[in-house]
């Protein structure tokens, strides 16, 4: 009986031991042979999209890794009848038939864009070879946005950051959906919602919610607009593309605050009085009662209007004759100069509803300006944590209050708002980078080929 029991405990042992061999093979065959793994299980979304909550500061997300080269797709269908029948490349500044025919006798100087230089020879850059043939002619239309990795190598993913500009532009993502992974991201209005704003063209609030198959959005709960099978992250462009803003605030965190605030309006209708498309999504008219407050005795405001005159500069929007020598009205400014009036005032004003993903609100918080922003806004309330990076106010019921608070802050010597520490730990592209790949490798991983080493996808030209 002993001897029997030895027996099996020597046949149990020798079985757990082919068991786990066999274990070990298979999971280093399979390791061999993925594209991609995720070094720890995919971890929740950056917020809880369910939450009523605004301004939570996004979940840490863990490290993912993109172990193996993938085999670029060898067929791809081409040939969208929108297009020219003349076939060109981009070389740089110019176009020719082929690589080969960029140079025109220029050398290396002369190829590049979809080409490059090597050995002597101008033949398609090998960056461009997870994407697809025909990637460059689509981001030409103002819709379609490309997507990079941190090393500048293209993906074969396109953003569509705008509703179409028309039929053509909804036959050509139709006629490629297939081999390009298209995904919306809000930018624009209040896109992929029906727009809020009277001077837009329309479409249904519907029509480009079930479009694509993944959706960056803005919205607070997006379980009542987008159908389930649509994958949703919240992530918009204003998330990208901060370090401009980060180093020009840095080199100029010590100047002179001489405004309260800055205002940007966006190019607006000076010559309508700032009524019409750009007025209404900055809010103006409620600007305009707002700075009835901001210049009175009370609270004595001085600040910046940003594109709030012509071109010429010898007209401006009307505004109170109380902010005489208190606001000062600017033509539309580059960024440059306008990050040269922000570095000057101690919050950003931020009034608008209709803005998916405002821009200068990351900016502002990058250069470490707190923001007083509208509590309806469409996209951006994401960035805001009341008594952190800035206060909210609904209407004129509650501006007053949310006026004094901020001023009250911000006029002394020291402030308890921490905007710049808020950028840096969940959004630019490092953060939103890792997010945005992840996103993307959890749900359409079979579909997008990605290079090795890849740790961050990005909007080019966010």
């Amino acid at each position: 009986m002993r001897r029997m029991r030895n027996s099996t405990k020597l046949l149990l042992a020798f079985a757990f031991l082919i068991s786990n061999t066999a274990l070990f093979i298979i999971g280093a065959l399979w390791q061999q042979n993925s594209k991609v793994s995720i070094s720890d299980e995919f971890v929740a979304k950056q917020l809880d999209e369910h939450s009523p909550f605004v301004g939570a500061p996004v979940k840490e997300s863990k490290h993912l890794t993109i172990r193996k080269q993938p085999t670029p797709k060898k067929e791809f269908k081409t040939g969208f009848p929108g297009f020219s029948g003349k076939t060109e490349v981009l070389c740089g500044g110019h176009t020719a038939a082929s690589c080969s025919d960029c140079p025109q006798g220029n050398g290396a100087g002369w190829c590049n864009g979809e080409c490059e230089w090597i050995s002597g020879n101008c033949t398609r850059n090998s960056k461009l070879q997870y994407i697809h043939p025909d990637y460059f002619k689509i981001i030409e239309r103002y819709a379609f946005q490309p997507v990079m990795n941190e090393k500048r190598e293209y993906v074969n993913v396109i953003l569509v950051r705008a509703p179409f500009r028309g039929k053509d532009d909804e036959d050509l993502y139709k006629f490629y959906k297939d081999d390009i992974l298209f995904l919306g991201i809000s930018s624009f209005e209040s896109y992929p919602l029906k727009s809020c704003n009277p001077y837009s063209g329309g479409y249904e609030s519907d029509y480009y919610l079930n479009m694509f198959p993944g959706f960056l959005h803005m919205m607070h709960q997006p379980e009542e607009h987008f159908p389930k099978d649509v994958k949703t992250v919240l992530m918009s462009q204003s998330d990208f593309m901060l370090d401009d803003a980060k180093r020009f605030g840095e080199r100029q965190k010590d100047v002179e605050k001489i405004y309260d605030f800055v205002y940007s309006g966006g190019d607006q209708e000076v010559e309508q009085d700032c009524v019409g498309w750009a007025s209404h999504n900055k809010n103006f008219s409620f600007v305009r009662e707002a700075l009835e407050v901001m210049c009175s005795p009370e609270f004595n405001v001085t600040g910046v209007l940003v594109a709030n005159k012509n071109k010429a500069g010898t007209k401006a929007c009307t505004i109170p004759e109380s902010c005489k020598g208190k606001i000062v009205q600017t033509t539309f400014l580059d960024q440059r100069k306008f990050f040269g009036y922000l570095s000057q005032a101690r919050w950003a004003f931020l009034p608008q509803i209709c803005d998916a993903s405002p821009r200068v609100s990351t900016q502002a918080l990058s250069m470490n300006k707190p923001l007083l922003m509208n509590k309806n806004i469409l996209g951006g309330w994401k960035y805001l944590v009341p008594g952190e990076t800035g206060e909210f106010f609904h209407d004129m019921s509650d501006f007053k209050a949310s006026l004094r608070k901020i001023l009250d802050n911000t006029r002394g010597t020291s402030s308890p708002y921490k905007p710049l520490d808020f950028v840096n730990q969940n959004y630019g592209n490092v953060n939103s980078g890792k997010r945005l790949l992840e996103f993307i490798v959890e749900h359409f991983g079979e579909r997008v080929e990605i290079p090795e080493g890849t740790t961050e996808l990005l909007p080019s030209g966010a």
